[in-house]
């Protein structure tokens, strides 16, 4: 086991990624119950799986950890390395409850990797104000694609493609 693991999964901030499972698991509860998939709530799901991750960069000892050698550039993509596994776990795991109630869903991985990657990489370009852009832009462009589902199927399509 190398040296960084064990630190690094301590001082990530878990209480996101795990509120996201509990409420995914809970709207698959819900529909099982009800037989019927919430198929608007994919895109909730998805932004929320994708904020989950990001806010998880969230490093708390940026500034004692300023002198050492170990660049933030390197500990960010550490915190990736313990992150994205378990966002694309819960992914997974939300999309398989569905499967029984709507056998056309599939395995849709693309959406939450690209609001996962456009979010780390807001967070990357400026560390602390970055950061919550980077939380917010998943949400808000699955918003913004949800209140735009009255444009013009090409527009929409050619929009909000994630």
């Amino acid at each position: 086991m190398t040296a960084w693991l064990v630190p690094t999964a301590r001082a990530i901030a878990w209480l996101p990624m795990a509120v996201v499972a509990v409420f995914l698991v809970v709207v698959s509860a819900l529909a099982a119950n009800t037989d019927r998939w919430p198929i608007g709530l994919f895109g909730l799901a998805a932004s929320a799986v994708a904020a989950a991750v990001v806010i998880g960069l969230r490093d708390r000892a940026a500034n004692l950890l300023a002198a050492v050698p170990t660049s933030a550039e390197v500990r960010r993509n550490r915190r990736l390395t313990l992150l994205v596994p378990p966002g694309i776990s819960v992914w997974l795991a939300y999309l398989w409850s569905g499967q029984a109630l709507v056998p056309w869903l599939g395995w849709p991985v693309g959406p939450v990797v690209a609001l996962i990657s456009t979010g780390v990489a807001l967070a990357a370009l400026a560390p602390r104000a970055g950061l919550a852009v980077g939380v917010a832009l998943p949400l808000a462009w699955t918003a913004t694609a949800q209140a735009a589902g009255g444009l013009d199927d090409d527009v929409s399509f050619v929009l909000f493609a994630w």
